[in-house]
C-alpha cells in the first residue's frame, strides 16, 4: 500500500493529482497551520490579460489550524463562478464546471477544508477516474510534526511506501523511515506539456489551477498528461 499526503488546496494544479493517482491512499493534511497568502484559499487561472487570482475570503488568527478556517462573505461564490464563466465559457469542456464544480462552490458550507476536499475528490473521481481512497488527517488523531507526523500517519494506515514531493528531501529524516521499514518515493513536480489553451496569443501558462487543463482538454487529457 502506498500513501501520499498533502494539505487541501483550492482547485490545485496538475501535479497534485499526479500524486493522488500514484497512491492507494491520499491523506488530506488538514490539522496543520493555515498559510496566509498560500494556496489554501486561492489559485490562479488564465484570462485575456494573462493570469488572475480567485481568492476565498477567510477568517483566521495566526496559528489557526486549517481544519478550523471558516469562509466569510458568501458573495465570493457568485464572483468566482462569474469570473470562470466569463473566461472559460468557450472552453470545450466547460460543461464539467457547470455540472460538478459550480454546485460545490454554491454549497452552503462554512469551512474552507470541506470545500477544498470535495472539489479535489470530485475532480479525482469524475474527471481523472481515480480509485484512490481519501482520508483526513483530523480523523486519524495524529501526533508529532515533520518526520514524526508522516511516520505516525503511515503507521496508523499500515502502509510501507510514502510518496513525497521533491521538497521532502529538505526535512524528512530518512533514517527514521528506514528503521520503520517504510520506503520514501520522491516524485518530481513535472509540469505537463503544452495543451490547447484559450487566449493563445498570450503564450502557454503551465503552473495554474488544473481547472484550466480540465476545461480546455476534456476527455482527451491522456494525450497531454500522464498521471
Amino acid at each position: 500500500m502506498i500513501v501520499s499526503i498533502h494539505q487541501p488546496q483550492y482547485i490545485p494544479w496538475l501535479p497534485y493529482y499526479s500524486k493522488i493517482s500514484n497512491s492507494d491512499i491520499f491523506v488530506f493534511l488538514d490539522n496543520v497551520q493555515f498559510q496566509k497568502n498560500g494556496l489554501h484559499n486561492r489559485n490562479e487561472l488564465k484570462n485575456s490579460n494573462g493570469r488572475f487570482w480567485l481568492t476565498i475570503p477567510v477568517s483566521f488568527n495566526l496559528g489557526d489550524k486549517l481544519s478550523d478556517i471558516k469562509m466569510i462573505d458568501d458573495s465570493w461564490r457568485k464572483k468566482h463562478i462569474k469570473s470562470i464563466r466569463i473566461n472559460y465559457s468557450k472552453a470545450k469542456n466547460f460543461a464539467f464546471f457547470e455540472k460538478y464544480i459550480e454546485p460545490i462552490i454554491l454549497k452552503n458550507n462554512s469551512k474552507l477544508v470541506d470545500l477544498n476536499v470535495e472539489i479535489i475528490e470530485t475532480i479525482s473521481k469524475k474527471y481523472f477516474n481515480l480509485k484512490t481512497k481519501f482520508v483526513r488527517q483530523s480523523d486519524l488523531r495524529t501526533t508529532g510534526k515533520g518526520t514524526d507526523l508522516i511516520l505516525d500517519i503511515c503507521k496508523k494506515l499500515g502502509v510501507k511506501k510514502y510518496i513525497s514531493g521533491p521538497g521532502g528531501k529538505n526535512y524528512l529524516n530518512e533514517n527514521e523511515f528506514e528503521k520503520q521499514k517504510i520506503e520514501i518515493i520522491y516524485l518530481k513536480n513535472s509540469l505537463p506539456p503544452e495543451y490547447p489553451q484559450l487566449y493563445p496569443k498570450l503564450g502557454f501558462i503551465n503552473d495554474i489551477s488544473a481547472l484550466d487543463f480540465i476545461l480546455n482538454v476534456g476527455k482527451e487529457w491522456p494525450r497531454y498528461h500522464k498521471l
